[in-house]
Parts: C-alpha cells; sequence; structure tokens
C-alpha cells in the first residue's frame, strides 16, 4: 500500500460505515469499483487495515485476473490456496468438493471472521463460488465494473471517483514537497490537469520528479508525448484512459536506450505468465542474473511493474498492472522485430520445461524419463537443493506451468506442451489438484497424439488415469487403463504394460471389484518380476522390486477384500521386506499397517494390535498426513472388530483430525464409522 493515501478518507469512512450496517448473521460484502488505475486495490487494502481487529479469522487474498489476457485464475486453485491457508496441506479434489470444504472451514469458525479479498474481479459467478460459509465473515471486491449483480445478494456497492484538482495537487505536494510545487504553480497545475484525477498517471509522473529533486515541473510538460483524443461515448473514463498512456509514454520513452531496459519491459509483458521473476526474465531476454536483477529494479523504481511478493522459492516476483502490461504489448507489437514474438514465447516455454524437468529427476527419480527438445535452454540454471526447494518451486509456479501449456498449445508447439504436462508430474502427485491435472493432461495427451509419438502418448494417458482414479472416477480411469494396455501392447512396451496392469488392479480394487483386481495384479507382478530377472543394471532391477512390492501391497488389500487372510499376510510381509531392504521407509510403513490389519481379520487380534501400533509410529516418522490418519483408521476398525469399541472411536477421532486438514472425502468416510459405532 502506498504511503501516500490521499483523498480516500471520505470513501473509507462511507464504506466502513455502509458495511457496519450490514446484518452479521450473514457474509458481508463490499464492492469497489472505478476505472483502471483509479486505486481500488489501494483504497480495499487500506480498508482491510482499518477493519482487520475486527476479524479474528485473518485475511486472505487472490488476485481473479478477471481481465487479464491469459485468462481469469482458475477457481479450484484460489479455494485450494484458501483452504491451505487455513488447513495447511489440504489436498483438494473437484471443484464442488473444495468449495464444500471451504464452507465448512469457514462455517466452523463462527467466532473468528475472516476477510477476503477479492481483487480484479470479471463478474458475480467469480464471487460466489468464493464466499466463505457461516456468518460474520467480510468479502471485499474490487473490478472495473459495478458489480450490480450483487446488490440482491446485499453488497455495498461503492464507485471510487477520481481524483479532484484539489486531491491531485495535494497528492503531489505530498510526494513533491510543498515548496517544490508552490515555486512551479503553474507547470504543477498543467501536470494535475494532464493527468486527469488518474492516481496511477500521478504516480508516474512523480516518479520522475522525485528522483531528480533539481529538475523543473516545466520539463515534464514539454517531455510529453501527445495522447489519443478521448472517446466521446465515455468522455471521463477515456480522458483517463489516455492520461494513464500518456503517462506511461513518457516513462517508456526516459529509459536509457543504452540498457536492455525497454527491451525487458516490452518481452516480460509478452509472456504467458501472470506473474515473473528475475531467472524467467533472464531466460527470456538472454540476459544474466545479475543484469536481469539491474533491469528489474529499474523499471520498479520507475513504477512500471509492481512488486507482487518476496517468495522463498522464486526471489522478488513482481507483476505489470493490467494497464502497464496493455501499455508494454502495444509496445511490442509495434517495435518487435522479425521473429522476435516467437522467440520469447520458446525462450518462456524452454525455461519451464527446463525447471520442471529438473525438478521432476529430483522429486520423482522413478518416474518414466521422456525426451526433452529445448532451443533456448536457460543459460543460468536454477540449480534445487534438495526435494523440499524443487518442490516449493513448483508450488509456487502452479498457475504459470498451466499458462505454459496453453501458450504452447495454442502457439502449435506440441513437443513443448506434451512435455510439460509429463515434467509437472510430481507436482500432480503431491498436491491432488485434478483440475490442473486434468486439463494440462487432455491438451498434452493431445499434442502427443499429434506428434504421433506414441511413447509419449502411453505416458500421457497413464498418468492421466492415475488422476481419474485419485478424483474417484474410477470407471473413466479403468477406461484409460484399458487404452494404456492396448497402446502398451500394440508397441510391445512391457514396462509400460505392466504399469497398466498394476493401475487397473488399483483402480478395481478402489472401485470395490476384488477379484478383478487380484486378476490385474497377479498379472502385473508376474511382468516385473520377469523385467527385474531380465534387467542388465543394479539401478534397474531395484526399480523392479520396488515396482513388485507396490504391487504386492495393492494385491494384498484385495486378498484382504476377498476374505483371504492369509494370503495377505504372506504378499504384504514379503512387499515389506523388500520395501525395508531398498530402504523406502514410508511404503514399508503402508505396507505394515494392511499387514497388521490382515493379522486381526486373520484371527490374530493380538499382532494386528501391536503391528498397528508400530505402523502408527512408522507413518509418523515417514510424516505423510493421510497415512498418519489412515494408520490411525485402520486400527480402530481392529479394535472395534475386537469389541473395544471406546479404544475404536478414541483412534477415529485422532484420524479425522488429521483427515480434516488434507482430504474431506476421507475425513467424510471416517465420521461414517463413528456413526455406525454409536
Amino acid at each position: 500500500m502506498p504511503a501516500t493515501f490521499t483523498d480516500r478518507e471520505s470513501d473509507l469512512t462511507a464504506l466502513i460505515n455502509q458495511i457496519g450496517e450490514l446484518p452479521d448473521y450473514t457474509v458481508r460484502m463490499a464492492v469497489i469499483s472505478g476505472p483502471g488505475g483509479v486505486g481500488k486495490t489501494t483504497l480495499a487494502n487500506r480498508l482491510l487495515h482499518q477493519l482487520s481487529s475486527e476479524y479474528g479469522g485473518g485475511q486472505l487474498y487472490a488476485d481473479l485476473h478477471g481481465y487479464a489476457p491469459e485468462g481469469p485464475a482458475r477457481t479450484s486453485e484460489v479455494l485450494a490456496r484458501f483452504l491451505r491457508s487455513l488447513r495447511p496441506g489440504a489436498q483438494p479434489a473437484s471443484v464442488e468438493e473444495l468449495a464444500a470444504w471451504w464452507r465448512s472451514v469457514t462455517a466452523s469458525q463462527p467466532d473468528r471472521p475472516a476477510i477476503v479479498l477479492l481483487d480484479n474481479v470479471r463478474n458475480a459467478a467469480q464471487v460466489r463460488a468464493l464466499l466463505p460459509g457461516g456468518r460474520g465473515h467480510l468479502v471485499v471486491v474490487t473490478s472495473r465494473d459495478r458489480m450490480a449483480e450483487l446488490a440482491p445478494d446485499g453488497a455495498v456497492l461503492h464507485r471510487l471517483n477520481p481524483f479532484d484538482e484539489a486531491a491531485a495537487r495535494q497528492y503531489l505536494t505530498r510526494c513533491l514537497g510543498e515548496h517544490r510545487v508552490a515555486r512551479e504553480a503553474g507547470a504543477a497545475a498543467q501536470i494535475t490537469r494532464r493527468a486527469a484525477g488518474s492516481p496511477m498517471a500521478l504516480a508516474l509522473s512523480v516518479t520522475h520528479l522525485a528522483t531528480a529533486p533539481d529538475r523543473p515541473l516545466a520539463e515534464l510538460i514539454s517531455d510529453a508525448p501527445s495522447s489519443a483524443p478521448p472517446n466521446p461515448s465515455h468522455p471521463q473514463i477515456a480522458l483517463q484512459e489516455a492520461a494513464v498512456n500518456q503517462a506511461l509514454d513518457q516513462s517508456y520513452w526516459s529509459l536509457p536506450r543504452s540498457t536492455p531496459a525497454p527491451a525487458v519491459y516490452r518481452r516480460m509483458a509478452s509472456v504467458f505468465t501472470s506473474d515473473f521473476d528475475l531467472s524467467l526474465t533472464a531466460a527470456v531476454c538472454n540476459l544474466t542474473g545479475a543484469e536481469a536483477e539491474a533491469v528489474l529494479e529499474l523499471l520498479h523504481e520507475r513504477n512500471l511493474i509492481e512488486l507482487h511478493q518476496e517468495s522463498a522459492a522464486r526471489g522478488r516476483v513482481y507483476r505489470f498492472h493490467d494497464a502497464t502490461r496493455a501499455h508494454a504489448r502495444d509496445r511490442a507489437r509495434r517495435e518487435a522485430t522479425f521473429g522476435e514474438p516467437e522467440e520469447i514465447l520458446q525462450r518462456a516455454l524452454d525455461f519451464y520445461l527446463t525447471t520442471a524437468s529438473a525438478a521432476e529427476k529430483i522429486l520423482t527419480p522413478t518416474h518414466r524419463p521422456l525426451r526433452r527438445d529445448y532451443v533456448y535452454p536457460p543459460a543460468e540454471l536454477i540449480v534445487f537443493a534438495g526435494d523440499a526447494t524443487a518442490l516449493d518451486w513448483l508450488y509456487s509456479q502452479r498457475d504459470n506451468l498451466l499458462y505454459a501449456v496453453r501458450a504452447a498449445v495454442a502457439a502449435g508447439m506440441d513437443r513443448s506442451a506434451w512435455q510439460l504436462a509429463h515434467a509437472i508430474w510430481p507436482l500432480l502427485r503431491s498436491s491432488h489438484d485434478y483440475a490442473l491435472w486434468s486439463e494440462s493432461h487432455e491438451l498434452g495427451l493431445q499434442a502427443a497424439r499429434r506428434c504421433g509419438d506414441r511413447e509419449a502418448e502411453v505416458e500421457m494417458l497413464s498418468t492421466w488415469g492415475v488422476g481419474l482414479r485419485g478424483a474417484g472416477n474410477f470407471e473413466a480411469a479403468a477406461e484409460t487403463f484399458t487404452a494404456v494396455l492396448q497402446l502398451a501392447r500394440e508397441e510391445e512396451d512391457r514396462r509400460a504394460e505392466a504399469q497398466a496392469l498394476h493401475e487397473l488392479g488399483s483402480v478395481r480394487l478402489h472401485g470395490g471389484h476384488p477379484a478383478e483386481a487380484a486378476d490385474f495384479l497377479l498379472q502385473a507382478r508376474q511382468q516385473r518380476v520377469e523385467l527385474g530377472r531380465m534387467s542388465e543394471s543394479e539401478s534397474d532391477r531395484l526399480t523392479y522390486a520396488r515396482a513388485v512390492a507396490i504391487t504386492n501391497v495393492c494385491l494384498g488389500q484385495a486378498q484382504l477384500e476377498l476374505r483371504r487372510p492369509a494370503e495377505a499376510i504372506e504378499t504384504l510381509r514379503n512387499a515389506r521386506t523388500t520395501l525395508l531392504d531398498i530402504q523406502d521407509h514410508f511404503d514399508a510403513a503402508r505396507a505394515l499397517a494392511w499387514l497388521a490389519r490382515a493379522h486381526a481379520i486373520g484371527g490374530n487380534p493380538d499382532t494386528g494390535e501391536e503391528e498397528g501400533q508400530r505402523a502408527i509410529a512408522e507413518c509418523e516418522a515417514a510424516g505423510s498426513a493421510r497415512w498418519r490418519a489412515h494408520s490411525r483408521e485402520l486400527l480402530g476398525h481392529t479394535l472395534r472388530d475386537a469389541g473395544r469399541a471406546v479404544e475404536a472411536r478414541n483412534l477415529y477421532h485422532e484420524a479425522i483430525g488429521i483427515y480434516a486438514a488434507v482430504s474431506r472425502r476421507d475425513e467424510d468416510r471416517v465420521r461414517r464409522h463413528l456413526q455406525e459405532l454409536s
């Protein structure tokens, strides 16, 4: 929020009073509307600061990119981000499930209402999809449009007007000093009139003058390029837009031509991302990191880009104001050299593909390696210190990675499109963002088919099926893996065939068909055993040994469902032994949790309880929230079957407490178990 807050006290007071008059038994809403550059977000932030003490549930912010050329922010991602703020580790599924979870979480804290700021909203549907549940919360919306559709929902509609002449002069005086403005009163008046009441146009003018204290104000007037005449159908708005464009022109042409600054301004506005950092800038503009840092600081000082956030994963992250981005893109269209737009796009795509692939190798070393094609690989690569930093980068770039896939498809760069969709596998596996999973894989699959790359097609189908299974869409997942199996057999790709058989078994198991699951899993295990025997390298043999063990964990569950506990015990014990030998402690803990359950079902509840307690301890050490909860759930079943309802209920409550932060679907399932105990 700018330190200079001018002429908005009456707006602030009016909003606070109107919000205070809204009933507290509902979600309060306030819409601040006005043209671009009029200061809507600044006023909204000041409002939130003023009211923060009344809303103990904290403040949440989302830029909905309603007017951005790359399209609006995804509702699923905004909901997931909000949920992670309140429930760290939350793993989403469908948009509907996310929305229900979001409303449930916010409704569960009636004494701690929150403030939600939705910035750059295009339509009322975006707002309604993000409304919290319960009562007493405040949702503040900024938009260029009045949002009259929200009036029936009780929203306060506040139109923010441009500065009048007195306010504009006050702003100039606060920024430049009373003596300097008074000394050149005529020039100051011309500057304020030329700004047409636009705070953004004034801020750009002030930047020039504040950095040169001895520069006469009159020089700014003489340096000003001419602006287009206002549109007579909307004269006031058009006048402000012309003023902003005029100020941007002046700022742009004042950039030192001996530096890359003008080119960076044009190029970064042309990139498909919603924001940008030093590494992306260096790659797109073919600069060193030091050169990119210096230019970004200069553009920020000139108010041509905004500092969006300080990110642990990305450093300083910048973005364009909508009006500035439009201006910079216009300059890019006017000044682009032959082939430059295509080069900018390819450089950006290569940056994301290179970096995502580096993260992929660290996070999922057993993910099937596929080809990578680069035209402009970054000269300075991001080096990840380990799993945590690689995953943090993927999470922080989630939206931009999707924009990259979309941009590649739109430009007909199909190899880049499917390779990007393949490279973000560790992000999808970790985040369970099924909306991202579905769109990226649909685009990537079609791109792979257009390339005629059957190996890529098989891989895209296979990982898409995993996402469908995780989202609970078992029939679609089964169809997808059946297609993978057919393709793998046509290509005589035994590795892909074994994976498809395993996944079909897993899908049928989760879909409630254990006999079919066991048949597929036995075939998958046999294939993997044979592939391991034929492997020439030790690393390949270990990979297939782990694959056999993972299949055995699923097979053991199917055998339990079929009430064949003796077979399940042998299968799960073999899986655990292998997983411990290769030091896969997480999957070994999963195997132990199911092995404990198999002992209990097989008539040995004491061993089941003892190993179940050990499984809980191992899952705690492994750190997976889902399995910390699931191990408790499984032991709860064992104690329930033994007639120890109180202890089972306690374990179910513990599992619910953990699931509440990560999985609404799993939480609901354990609640049903609790109801059955009552």
